[in-house]
């Protein structure tokens, strides 16, 4: 009789237990009824929705669509609180910017360790607020356009020369262009942080390999396979930027960061690489300060170094100049800096490749807008592209980043409400940037749900939903003008590329500067011609930014004098 009661006992234990694992739906919030029944929640399917192409940001957005709310509840994490999803564009912007019990969650501060002492890993405070001072001076418009704008330049016809010997040399055929964007970001962001104190190039010696190629060292292929072009060495610092980045991915898309980071750190290789920047950063830092008595600031360093010593002598410290906490501020910026904006330059030439329209009315508007330029045969310089408007440029710019967002995540400070629902402290709340009402119809919102500052804050337009809303089509931000002229207008339609409010991207101007200014300059000289289907299409990777999986082209060497200007 003893052992019937045992097992009826543990039966009954195991089956309690079982209950009290599984997903405990928030009240009055949307879900997949489904995965509540299961241990593993919606993380099952999210996993065959990845294995079979899909994507992060996607899967969000359709699972708002699919419960047809712009609040909804999914579970990911095992025997955690649930993510609550937000598919409203103007409420998202209002968590953003105006509700202050929105802030930066506890997994990303854990999987940024690889940044050590870094601004992106406070939550607000006055620490943060501390570090953003150091830094106001560099997105200052005489700042980019004075300092960077023409060093920038100088790097864009850097590239203008690559792409034209592997344009020669691949007589055709497609080749990559991830390398060659990446390597040309990463010297404008060296410069933009160190200035003339860092020598080290990664697009020189790039060049410099290229030029000794000759059209037999190209092996055979047929027209549609692209030319594996060999990359130039570069040093430890330049690479280690690279590696730190891939690292910062693996531990943003880990479930348990704190720990990812934890395993990566005790690598013998990674360690490696922490000591050389601590050498490399050490020495800019000596340099920056040497600058600083001296007078001569210049670069981004030398001028949060200014700021370090004013605040010192208004609260009566010594300045920290030489700090671990100065010395992984400014490391942050070419690291974060050239991964994501390289990215950027890249989806926008595959949107052009991929929208030849499109391609052959940007290049209209520049040629039609810089005639000194086309007159005189030469591309344009950095103060006849800064001067001129060129709304389409812009458009081309922002369309490509609408359709290509990463997740912004915030996390709970204290219970709230968002559109009427109760949210707990603690949660994850994703604002859903590839859904409903950005990529995919919108859903229906009770407005009298919104929050007081929602409801009074001025809202943005919608997109027009009788158009498909995942086509490229820059038309969108453009608005008719009196003259018959048309504008660029940043708030045609909700969009969440560089995020918003305090958080935002910090270094969105810079961004925006160099991602003009390279494109104008591929533009006017380069046609992007066609490429096969499987070099080709739009699917990307989630990580500290989006990345696009394929990243090829094919490029024409072109001259004004060769196209028709309207």
């Amino acid at each position: 009789m003893v052992a019937p009661f045992v097992f009826a006992f543990v039966s009954s234990a195991l089956y309690l237990v079982y209950k009290w694992l599984l997903p405990n739906p928030l009240q009055g919030i949307p879900y997949n009824a489904e995965a509540a029944k299961s241990l593993w929640g919606d993380e099952r399917t999210l996993a065959r929705y990845l294995s079979t192409g899909g994507e992060f940001s996607t899967w969000l957005g359709e699972q708002c669509s699919k419960m047809g709310s712009p609040v909804c509840q999914v579970f990911v994490q095992p025997f955690k609180l649930p993510w609550i999803l937000v598919a409203d564009f103007h409420e998202a912007q209002d968590i953003l910017m105006r509700r202050p019990e929105f802030d930066k969650p506890q997994f990303l501060i854990d999987a940024l360790q690889g940044l050590g002492d870094f601004h992106a890993r406070y939550k607000m405070g006055d620490a943060f607020r501390y570090r953003r001072q150091l830094r106001q001076d560099l997105m200052a418009p005489k700042f980019l356009n004075n300092y960077i704008g023409p060093f920038l330049h100088s790097k864009a016809l850097d590239l203008i020369k690559l792409l034209e010997i592997k344009t020669n040399l691949a007589n055709g055929r497609p080749f990559s262009v991830r390398e060659d964007f990446t390597r040309t970001v990463l010297d404008v962001m060296l410069y933009h942080t160190f200035g003339e104190d860092y020598s080290e190039s990664a697009i020189e010696p790039q060049l410099e390999l290229l030029r000794k190629m000759t059209p037999s060292s190209i092996p055979d292929g047929h027209i549609d396979e692209p030319v594996p072009f060999a990359e130039a060495p570069r040093s430890f610092f330049l690479e280690l930027l690279h590696e730190t980045a891939e690292v910062l991915e693996r531990t943003t898309v880990s479930s348990t960061p704190r720990l990812s980071f934890w395993w990566w750190s005790k690598q013998t290789w990674y360690k490696k690489m922490v000591t050389e920047r601590t050498r490399v950063l050490m020495e800019q830092l000596r340099k920056a300060a040497d600058n600083l008595h001296a007078g001569k600031v210049r670069s981004a360093l030398d001028h949060m170094m200014m700021r370090e010593q004013v605040a010192a002598e208004k609260h009566g410290r010594e300045p920290q100049l030489f700090s671990q906490g100065m010395a992984d501020e400014i490391f942050s910026d070419p690291m974060t800096g050239h991964h994501t904006t390289s990215s950027a330059l890249t989806w926008v030439t595959k949107y052009l490749t991929g929208y030849p329209h499109a391609q052959a009315k940007l290049r209209d508007e520049l040629y039609s807008t810089i005639t000194e330029a086309v007159q005189e045969r030469r591309p344009p310089t950095f103060e006849e592209l800064r001067r001129a408007r060129l709304p389409y440029l812009e458009a081309v710019i922002e369309e490509a980043r609408r359709l290509t967002p990463f997740v912004i995540v915030r996390e709970t400070a204290q219970d709230t409400e968002i559109l009427g629902c109760k949210v707990p402290k603690g949660v994850q709340c994703l604002m859903v940037s590839a859904g409903p009402g950005i990529t995919l119809p919108s859903v229906p919102v009770d407005d009298k749900t919104r929050s007081l500052t929602s409801k009074t804050a001025k809202p943005w337009g919608k997109w027009d939903e009788s158009r498909d809303l995942k086509l490229f089509e820059p038309e969108r931000w453009l608005k008719p003008r009196e003259d018959g002229g048309v504008e660029f207008d940043a708030t045609s339609g909700p969009q969440l590329g560089f995020g918003m409010g305090t958080r935002q991207c910090w270094g969105r101007r810079l961004a925006q500067l160099v991602v003009r200014t390279v494109i104008a300059l591929v533009v006017w000289e380069f046609e992007m011609m066609e490429i096969p289907d499987e070099l080709g299409g739009y699917a990307g990777i989630d990580g500290i930014s989006r990345e696009p999986v394929k990243a090829f082209a094919r490029l024409r060497k072109i001259a004004p004098s060769e196209i028709q200007v309207a």
